[in-house]
């Protein structure tokens, strides 16, 4: 047991990359649509086996050169903005008060899988703040792993606010916002197709023809995005390449994954490469993460932007007992 952490923090150790994503495909179903897709992104956006090779190294700078990490991947610098385009963010609040309460009365939690854990948990929740429970069971897990990846303290100490004032007050609006305007299209503005890269702020969206790539579309943005991440030199879609050779431009798709072009052979093994995937998670034609120069558009679509890019080589650390402080 590792001197100065809870009970709890020590049990959660004990799962490897692996477990979370067994115990993450057992709660899924049970999430509400809203915050399904949303919460394999970020569980894609955040691996932790990234994070164990940033706490175990003694030379940080030497994981950013293997790892050719660029952007932001430290998640402890950003644990309130990681959760923002989750509905569920709207309760992240009561979320980290109430993991925090969960990881210090817990006494004997390994008599209880993980995602029990998770479940039980989400419904104390739902009961407390009267809402419907699948609302809260993905935020729920998220909180978790932000638990397992940052430590009690500063999860604790995280006092930010996540939910810009332009998120959809119910699940029932996301859910419509998603819908995008179908045939209405192709009366509106024929052959092209929105892409919305941040469905919390008005106007945050590009233009695509159809049957082109979302890569090629978000560099036909001219808005100035460099001063919010420098990876984004042209359009909201960081890329260099776009050849599918470089990994800048990966993307999760929370809604209109079918409106994309399916997953070719060449892009499957460049995202197992990069490692950005979940374990099988690329196994679909329309998986929720892609890159965006292979994606060509045929539909509205509703993109996350991850903060981050790099190559998460084999050989990376998968389990430790030694996590944020």
């Amino acid at each position: 047991m590792a001197v100065g952490k809870t009970v709890f923090e020590n049990y959660l150790a004990g799962f490897d990359q692996d477990a979370w994503t067994e115990s993450l495909e057992l709660i899924l179903p049970q999430v509400h649509p809203a915050d399904n897709q949303a919460t394999r992104i970020w569980f894609a956006f955040w691996p932790l086996k990234l994070r164990l090779a940033l706490d175990r190294s003694p030379d940080p700078a030497q994981v950013f050169k293997d790892f050719q990490l660029d952007g932001q991947p430290r998640l402890e610098e950003q644990v309130d903005a990681s959760v923002a385009f989750l509905f569920g963010s709207n309760y992240w609040p009561q979320v980290k008060q109430a993991l925090v309460a969960y990881a210090e009365e817990a006494s004997e939690p390994q008599n209880a899988g993980l995602d029990a854990h998770i479940l039980a948990l989400s419904g104390r929740l739902a009961a407390g703040l009267q809402v419907e429970q699948d609302l809260l069971i993905g935020i729920t897990a998220v909180g978790m792993m932000v638990l397992r990846q940052v430590g009690l303290s500063r999860l604790a100490g995280c006092a930010g606010e996540p939910v810009p004032k332009g998120r959809p007050k119910t699940a029932a609006e996301v859910l419509k916002l998603r819908k995008g305007r179908g045939w209405k299209s192709l009366i509106w503005n024929s052959r092209k197709y929105r892409a919305t890269f941040d469905e919390s702020t008005p106007g945050s969206c590009f233009e695509a023809l159809e049957g082109q790539d979302l890569s090629m579309a978000s560099g036909s943005d001219p808005r100035d995005f460099q001063e919010m991440d420098q990876r984004r030199v042209a359009g909201p879609v960081p890329a260099q390449c776009r050849s599918g050779a470089c990994g800048y431009c990966w993307i999760g798709v929370l809604s209109g994954q079918e409106n994309l072009s399916e997953m070719t052979a060449f892009e499957r093994g460049r995202l197992q490469y990069f490692g950005y995937a979940l374990p099988g998670g690329t196994d679909h034609k329309h998986p929720v993460v892609r890159l965006a120069c292979q994606s060509k558009c045929y539909g509205d679509v509703s993109i996350v932007v991850p903060p981050w890019n790099g190559v998460l080589q084999e050989g990376a650390p998968e389990t430790s007992s030694d996590a944020g402080d």
